[in-house]
């Protein structure tokens, strides 16, 4: 199958959540930037439950920068795949890296202000997962900040990656689960192109007017 776009696909991602989740109190959806965003709006228009960002930021070996071998969340909270073949000084290189590529996007994307997620039911949501590293680091690290449960919701993901995310997430809510050899999020969408700045800022603009836009308890 594949989703003509991010709309597409987070309308019924949002319905297979409808039919998932117990209860809509105390949840909120956290979009992994930048595609996860366009999908976390539309999931959020369906449902009514509000949502925002959770940063992460993909580890990549010195020498090999578009290759992800992991991810790392603001905390430090990190985590490597099985098949990077670093030694330790340049693990440790990657990670420092990574880490200072993360903490400048929560600054760009969130003011620097980490989410607050404390006895809430997170629903992280992303345009969909490969690995699934990134989005198992945006757990880990939502669970760290007081998260009560820790629910990963996507389009699209691979049949072998649900068992791996699951030693993260109590629940993975997947629309589409695909067993294609070799597989890439971006062969299951017409649509599939890269999310810039303005067009994440735009849907979180328009969340904020339309009162979408989860925002940290006690604060205006």
């Amino acid at each position: 199958m594949k989703f003509r776009n991010r709309e597409e696909a987070g309308k019924l991602l949002a319905g297979e959540i409808k039919r998932n989740l117990e209860k809509t109190e105390d949840v909120v959806i956290l979009a992994i930037p930048r595609g996860g965003v366009p999908v976390a709006y539309y999931v959020s228009k369906e449902t009514g439950i509000p949502f925002h960002m959770v940063v992460t930021k993909k580890i990549t070996p010195p020498y090999e920068p578009e290759a992800a071998i992991g991810a790392i969340a603001p905390d430090g909270t990190f985590m490597i795949s099985s098949y990077a073949y670093l030694s330790e000084k340049e693990l440790e290189e990657a990670k420092k890296r990574a880490l200072e590529g993360a903490l400048e996007k929560l600054k760009k994307y969130s003011r620097g202000e980490e989410p607050y997620v404390k006895d809430k039911t997170v629903i992280v949501v992303d345009d969909g997962i490969a690995t699934g590293y990134t989005a198992m680091v945006a757990g880990e690290y939502l669970k760290k900040r007081g998260a009560k449960k820790v629910i990963l919701a996507v389009p699209v993901c691979p049949v072998d990656s649900v068992e791996r995310v699951k030693k993260v997430f109590d629940q993975v809510i997947c629309y589409h689960k695909d067993n294609t050899p070799f597989f890439a999020v971006g062969m299951f969408y017409e649509d599939f192109h890269q999310v810039t700045d303005d067009e994440m800022f735009n849907y979180i603009k328009k969340a904020e007017k339309e009162g979408l836009l989860y925002k940290k308890e006690g604060r205006e």
